[in-house]
């Protein structure tokens, strides 16, 4: 707009004063003013539409690298802002306690792998009830034989009832025998797909442990590097508890922000170009690859109030996608980076020509 105002003055200036063509009066000066009014409103209204400019910033997904299980960190090969790939060690976590673990279930599985102990274990408890219920049978019938004795004089009252205390204590033996053979019956007989319960349970709990003992060892979820790297050797990673940021190289996008009167120009695949502040006096070639189909001012609450007018809301900018530069080195293209960009229509004719020479006065204003 400086550009066609100074054009204007001057041709102005040409000619009321160098020239002498038009008489400067009051009412041909207003006639220029209103007309030079007019210009500048009608190039501004053509320069939005079809050249629309506004701020891009460079962008990308951060993933928060969080350990599954917790404990001292013992070594960390990662360095700040340094490429890594894809499954790369970021940082490892002590083994030695999960190892103990896996190795205690896998001796705790093997014993209850062994059914045989669990047979044996049901044959004694069987015994053990066979034994018993010949004892309550014998002491049974020794009691009636004593009492009938009492009866008739020949034995004491003090012998019964030392003999009625030990059939007492035989069958307390009895039933105790009896809930140690429902529960052997129940080790041995109880199975999940034909597998003993209980062989079943240590080998789900050994593979947590052989899955805990993998997690120790934390890798880069894909191609990227760390920016801040604060965790050191010998700090303690904790579990679900965020250790350090990882950003996704491949999702590295810029994004620009535009007044919504140029979205007529603004369209995926439309031509861009683009001047980044921190690399001023170079502008870069681009392409709108997507528009996203809303933002958070159109976003209204779930609530059960009803909507309140001044909660309404609306912006007059929008954002859209802009494509990585081809030419643009990767050390430009930093998280944060700011800069400038301008669509072109494919009409923009000489419209376009005044955009590209404002962008290029813009990239090298960049130094200012």
């Amino acid at each position: 707009m400086f550009i066609i105002l100074v054009s204007y003055l001057v041709l102005i200036w040409l000619a009321f004063s160098k020239f002498k063509l038009i008489r400067l009066t009051w009412s041909s000066g207003a006639v220029a003013a209103l007309a030079g009014i007019a210009i500048l409103a009608v190039f501004m209204a053509m320069l939005n539409y079809l050249t629309p400019n506004g701020r891009v910033v460079v962008v990308s997904r951060v993933v928060e690298v969080t350990p599954n299980v917790s404990g001292e960190v013992i070594a960390l090969p990662v360095k700040p802002n340094v490429p890594i790939k894809a499954d790369e060690v970021l940082f490892e976590i002590d083994p030695t306690p999960f190892r103990y673990k896996v190795r205690q279930l896998e001796a705790a599985l093997i014993a209850a792998q062994q059914a045989e102990v669990l047979k044996a274990n049901y044959d004694q408890a069987n015994a053990d009830v066979t034994g018993l219920e010949k004892q309550v049978a014998f002491h049974e019938k020794r009691l009636n034989d004593i009492a009938s004795l009492t009866n008739s004089g020949a034995a004491t009252s003090f012998r019964e009832q030392d003999t009625r205390e030990q059939l007492d204590i035989t069958v307390a033996q009895l039933q105790s025998a009896k809930a140690q053979q429902r529960s052997a019956r129940a080790s041995f007989e109880s199975s999940i797909g034909g597998v003993n319960t209980t062989v079943v349970q240590t080998h789900a709990q050994l593979d947590d442990a052989k899955w805990e003992l993998e997690q120790t060892t934390v890798k880069a979820p894909s191609d990227g590097y760390a920016s801040v790297v604060a965790l050191a050797v010998g700090a303690r990673a904790l579990q679900a508890r965020a250790a350090m940021s990882f950003i996704v190289e491949s999702d590295i996008s810029i994004v620009g922000v535009f007044s919504q009167n140029g979205f007529g120009t603004i369209k995926p695949g439309a031509r861009v170009r683009l001047v980044f502040d921190n690399d001023p006096g170079r502008i870069y070639e681009a392409s709108i690859t997507e528009i996203p189909e809303g933002v958070g001012q159109g976003q209204i609450a779930v609530s059960g109030m009803l909507a309140r007018v001044g909660s309404v809301g609306g912006t007059s900018a929008y954002p859209a996608v802009i494509s990585l530069p081809a030419d643009a080195n990767r050390s430009i293209l930093r998280l944060g980076t700011s800069g400038t960009a301008t669509v072109f229509a494919e009409n923009a004719g000489p419209i376009g020509l005044i955009a590209r020479i404002v962008l290029w006065v813009q990239s090298y204003a960049a130094y200012l």
